[in-house]
């Protein structure tokens, strides 16, 4: 524990309180004063119950109210034979001291309860925040590989989130994925892990050749520099729509007996393909044009995420995985005899790898398409081994929508087979529901600049409602903008993870 001459020894010793807090684990009373609670409880306990304090600590629990306490012990948890646990209630209630931080405790049913000492609660929690200021609740002793040698270094987790797609605006779908993922980033950072916060970037794959097709048909220079994110999302809804009628006549063709091979052969799809095709080889004009859209997006994004107070530490992305690495993986893949060939694609047939119904249910992905262009999956598995080389990280959580839960099983499941078990073990993926209703190629987004803005002035008007108190605000419009922003966050996060929320069009109406 503490030396006798440190300020949470004197603290205590200020308190009354005699008993000594021998060191537990997962205990940091110097980080987190509602520990020194427990360690408190359970010394008391330790004499009370003759039960050992490492197996009381750890069950003291939180209450979910506090009329059932500040404090829980579930008495079946301490493992006593020979007495029921009523019985070892009205025994240990009997021995129980005289304490200066908490109330005699209580039953309730099966369960001890403790109640802390108001007066004196406030007087270990209040220094301790004004001490703290903005570090207070921040716990770095649990980020310690080691919590007995800070010199062995800290955890690094890498969380992956918010990862839209360039050339096309943030949107409220992508609003899940950065709350979350922000959270989570800023959590461990406060338990004192080593965060490294990633935009993995959707900025690769044949929808760029359709993006290109599209501004050749209805791009204009002058839109672009004006406003170029709304531009460019403007022509992919048109060309989407294009690429839809087309394949509904080839449809019809088919259906009526009609050769169609001139639409699929130069149509909008082929030609998307093939000029993606021409991105992958290095062709100098496809990728100055690529290039130019990816550093616009990139740009706006970052105002965006300026106003949502969320930052990255490596804007990633499709494009930055290694064509070699995506070889290599290919050729592990196939001398492995994981992957096979099918109809002149490549694919994983999981049921010859994984036994029964779990196999079954991670399907049959195709991992290289017939002309040899990589799909995601081999991109992510190159990706995540790119990641560990890089970083060497403890662990990394995915923070992606719960439409990609396939994907994610077929991706960690990849990386086992190969022989990667113990960073197999190391991933994670945190899931959401997604916001309903939204397509990109349909044009019916909501954006969440307009949501931001639409908030920011719904705020306005409620300020303005009580003008003796909007006239006190100094810059009425930046606080409307920061209150909106926030209701927005905080609607998000009241929902559960897993369930689709409703349009935010809602909020404040």
């Amino acid at each position: 524990m503490a030396a006798e001459s440190s300020p949470l020894a004197d603290k205590l010793k200020s308190l009354s309180l005699t008993t000594p807090l021998p060191k537990y684990a997962n205990c940091y009373p110097e980080a987190n004063p509602v520990d020194i609670y427990r360690a408190h409880i359970t010394s008391i306990l330790t004499e009370v119950t003759g039960v050992d304090a490492a197996v009381i600590y750890p069950a003291l629990q939180w209450t979910q109210t506090l009329e059932k306490g500040d404090l829980v012990l579930p008495i079946p948890a301490l493992r006593v034979k020979g007495k029921k646990p009523d019985e070892l209630a009205a025994e240990w209630l009997e021995k129980f001291p005289e304490s200066p931080l908490i109330h005699k405790p209580s039953t309730a049913g099966t369960f001890l309860q403790f109640f802390f000492k108001v007066e004196k609660l406030a007087q270990i929690l209040i220094p301790s925040i004004l001490k703290q200021d903005k570090q207070f609740g921040q716990n770095p002793y649990l980020g310690l590989k080691d919590p007995t040698d800070e010199s062995k270094g800290r955890k690094k987790i890498l969380v992956e989130f918010s990862s839209p797609n360039i050339a096309k605006p943030f949107h409220a779908g992508h609003l899940r994925s950065t709350i979350i993922g922000g959270f989570l980033s800023n959590l461990y950072q406060a338990a004192g892990w080593d965060v490294v916060r990633i935009n993995y970037l959707g900025d690769w794959g044949k929808q760029y050749g359709l993006l290109a097709l599209g501004f050749e048909k209805y791009g204009n220079e002058e839109a672009l520099s004006a406003d170029p994110i709304n531009h460019l999302f403007e022509i992919y809804v048109k060309i989407s729509k294009d690429l839809a009628a087309e394949k509904e006549e080839i449809k019809k063709l088919e259906e009526a007996g009609k050769d169609a091979s001139e639409l699929k052969n130069e149509g909008v799809d082929e030609q998307a393909r093939r000029y993606f095709k021409a991105m992958t080889e290095n062709d100098t004009k496809a990728i100055s044009q690529w290039a130019r859209w990816r550093e616009m997006s990139i740009k706006r994004y970052k105002e965006t995420y300026a106003r949502l107070n969320i930052h990255f530490d490596d804007y990633s992305g499709e494009s930055q995985v290694k064509q070699e690495k995506m070889d290599e993986t290919a050729i592990k893949l196939s001398e492995m005899k994981i992957s096979e060939e099918s109809e002149g694609a490549v694919i994983i047939d999981f049921t010859k790898h994984v036994p029964g119904k779990p196999g079954k249910s991670l399907e049959r992905p195709i991992i290289r398409k017939k002309d040899g262009t990589a799909l995601y999956l081999t991109r992510d598995i190159s990706e995540m081994l790119q990641r560990e080389e890089k970083y060497k990280f403890d662990q990394l959580i995915y923070v992606v929508a719960s439409q990609q839960d396939l994907h994610l099983k077929q991706l960690f499941k990849i990386i086992e087979l190969m022989g990667y078990k113990d960073l197999a073990k190391k991933v994670q993926h945190v899931n959401f529901g997604l916001v309903q209703g939204m397509s990109t190629r349909r044009g019916t987004v909501v954006f969440l600049d307009d949501i931001l803005r639409d908030v920011g002035e719904k705020m306005h008007e409620v300020m303005q409602k009580n003008q003796a108190k909007y006239e006190q605000v100094q810059n009425p419009l930046a606080t409307a903008d920061i209150l909106g922003i926030s209701s927005v966050m905080v609607q998000d996060m009241s929902g559960k993870r897993r369930v689709s929320p409703l349009h935010y069009h809602g909020l404040f109406y």
